[in-house]
């Protein structure tokens, strides 16, 4: 809904004001709007609005349907938002968000993205009750296929590009570890259709996780939120809320990378 403005003597920051609203009056939902429609929502005389839409327009920020008189948002933002992007470094939006999480569900929270057909560990948060040493931890470079969050980032791969990251051969770090690469493919075709992986002593005994993906604004998975904690502790029956904990952690931080749901719409 438009934030209803009020007429009073003109200045130029009242104009910004103006102006910043009805760029923010666009959505998918309205892809283009008219001077009669954002005068009335915005509470503004339409000859107001008409000149700050044609200002917006020669700016390059508003383009006008030529059939329907119509304004939708100007080819010039692609590269603004673009700029925005390059400047989001997903540790820092990530950062309060997940320190929280850990608090919460007191657990180890690790961030994580792919490098070289190893999982890495960007950052990591460990809550102050419960916080232990795990050796597998302290590696920060994991195998893809017997982590959380590999599973994961493997998931998302697109499928030419998951075979030439999957090693020939899988190897055994416990006895719980998929070494089968048809029953890993399978796997990560489940971890596709739930959103999320979960892990059960597979990387070293005694350690148990579950990891979510992180979108970015083309809708790629680009990184991973995990939740690891001893296997007395991060338990099966603690595992859907965890879960759901992590989920909306990650939707958080998703969103302020730019990811919109609508992207997985448009595709579908």
């Amino acid at each position: 809904k438009g934030q209803r403005l009020v007429e009073r003597p003109y200045s130029g920051v009242q104009s910004v004001e103006r102006a910043v609203a009805i760029l923010k009056s666009f959505s998918l939902e309205r892809p283009e709007r008219g001077v009669g429609e954002l005068a009335r929502e915005l509470g503004l005389h339409k000859s107001t609005v008409s000149r700050l839409m044609r200002t917006l327009e020669r700016g390059g920020l508003l383009a006008q349907n030529a059939d329907t008189r119509r304004y939708r948002l100007g080819i010039d933002l692609i590269g603004l938002s673009r700029l925005v992007v390059t400047y989001l470094d997903v540790r820092d939006v990530a950062r309060p968000v997940l320190r929280r999480l850990a608090e919460v569900c007191q657990e180890t929270v690790n961030l994580a993205v792919l490098d070289g057909g190893q999982v890495i560990d960007l950052d990591q948060f460990v809550p102050h009750k419960h916080a232990i040493k795990i050796s597998g931890w302290g590696r920060w470079r994991m195998p893809l296929h017997c982590t959380a969050s590999g599973k994961v980032l493997l998931a998302y791969l697109p499928p030419d590009e998951l075979q030439r990251t999957l090693p020939p051969q899988l190897e055994r770090l416990t006895p719980h570890t998929v070494t089968d690469i048809d029953a890993l493919l399978q796997e990560l075709e489940q971890v596709r259709l739930r959103g999320y992986a979960v892990v059960r002593e597979e990387l070293e005994e005694g350690l148990n996780a579950i990891a979510v993906p992180i979108y970015d604004h083309t809708g790629q998975v680009p990184s991973s939120v995990n939740v690891a904690g001893p296997a007395y502790r991060v338990t099966p029956e603690r595992f859907p809320d965890l879960t759901g904990q992590l989920l909306q952690a990650a939707a958080q931080i998703s969103r302020q990378l730019g990811y919109s749901e609508h992207l997985d719409q448009a595709r579908s």
